[in-house]
């Protein structure tokens, strides 16, 4: 049986290679796409500082002038009413009139000065500006009291680090998952139940070989593409993460290899355990197209899952199962690889998931060998 599975994996392995789309989706997609996501995530990042804004004074104090140049106000005269028609329009930042009289109160019950400042809060650039000239307003006002003014204490007692890394392990298991599964998505759906549309699986079952050599070798050779795409993906990984680096800064993202190494070992684990699935329902449908619209629904709810765990009060409460997220195929990936991005993990959980994605895709393979030996599953 061993050498009938060796020749039908050969073919199978012989027929990927040679379908260049089935090669763009399986070995490139999974780089490009975690590629490019990291860069659409810098561009998104743009730092304000240097920030250039549409932005006009009146009157301005001279102990203000050079603060408001920096925040980048021109004094330039401009006609009231149409730089805050401008405004409205969206073609101008904001307006900001001094009056003549301008002082600084002292905070001692005297008349104070009005500045009126005129922006839109619906123009994101008008927003930015109008919160970045109230810090520097604040400068100038009154002290009343000061709170954590001594710099040389550390009053924030938590993880400096924990926001950024709670963003990173948020979203990289969700964007692993839909990579790898939609790579690969096409080829294990249609292996079985395309060959079952085109009557060619008949031609293929009343051979010598064995069912079950015919299923397993199908079955091992997406397994094959499946774990080239798992790689591909996880080198896409590592040029996301120094783009998360840009954007968070490298203290934020100080991971060593063997954090990388043990992901690399879930995101092969729960590959195994995602295709053998999708292979069960390829093997149940009648047609290619039934296959693709039933594959889907796994893939979404374990993306969608991992998805809404990021939220505050869906974590709070898989945080509660604790060491039993271990144990739910599929699931448990998402589970750990947040865990060795943010927490850390175990080596029973580690052991624990990997074991019981594996003990999955070996039940899909079973359970596959015995759909292919049930004559049924032929076209008549």
């Amino acid at each position: 049986m061993f050498r009938d599975t060796l020749t039908v994996y050969k073919k199978e392995i012989k027929s990927i290679l040679k379908d260049k789309s089935v090669l763009f989706m399986c070995v490139l997609l999974p780089f490009l796409f975690m590629f490019i996501e990291g860069k659409i995530m810098s561009s998104m990042n743009v730092s304000e500082e240097g920030k250039t804004y549409d932005a006009y004074v009146v009157n301005a104090p001279e102990e203000m002038k050079d603060g408001l140049k920096v925040l980048g106000f021109s004094d330039e005269a401009v006609d009231h009413d149409q730089c805050i028609q401008d405004i409205k329009d969206k073609k101008t930042d904001m307006l900001l009139v001094f009056p003549e009289d301008f002082v600084i109160s002292s905070g001692n019950g005297a008349t104070v000065s009005d500045i009126e400042m005129y922006y839109n809060s619906s123009n994101t650039d008008s927003l930015l500006l109008q919160n970045a000239l109230s810090v520097y307003f604040d400068s100038f006002r009154p002290v009343v009291f000061t709170v954590n003014a001594n710099t040389a204490n550390t009053y924030d007692l938590g993880d400096e680090d924990y926001q950024a890394k709670s963003l990173v392990a948020s979203l990289v298991p969700s964007l692993l998952i839909m990579t790898i599964a939609y790579g690969i998505m096409a080829l294990a759906s249609n292996i079985i139940a395309g060959d079952k549309e085109s009557y060619f699986l008949n031609t293929v079952l009343i051979t010598p070989v064995s069912r079950t050599s015919v299923a397993l070798g199908k079955a091992l050779a997406v397994m094959t593409a499946a774990a080239i795409s798992s790689v591909s993906a996880f080198v896409g990984l590592s040029f996301l993460m120094k783009d998360f680096q840009k954007m968070l800064g490298e203290s934020a993202m100080s991971y060593s290899m063997t954090d990388y190494f043990f992901v690399l070992v879930v995101i092969l684990s729960v590959t195994f355990a995602l295709v053998g699935l999708i292979l069960v329902i390829s093997t149940l449908a009648k047609t290619a197209r039934s296959a693709q619209t039933l594959t889907v629904i796994p893939i979404m709810i374990l993306f969608l899952g991992s998805f809404l765990s990021s939220n505050a009060s869906l974590e709070t409460a898989v945080k509660s199962f604790g060491f039993k997220n271990c144990l739910i195929p599929m699931w448990n990936a998402t589970y750990l690889t947040k865990n060795i991005l943010l927490t850390g993990f175990t080596s029973k959980e580690m052991l624990t998931t990997c074991g019981i994605n594996v003990a999955f895709g070996v039940c899909c393979l079973i359970l596959i060998s015995k759909l292919f030996n049930n004559e049924k599953i032929v076209n008549q």
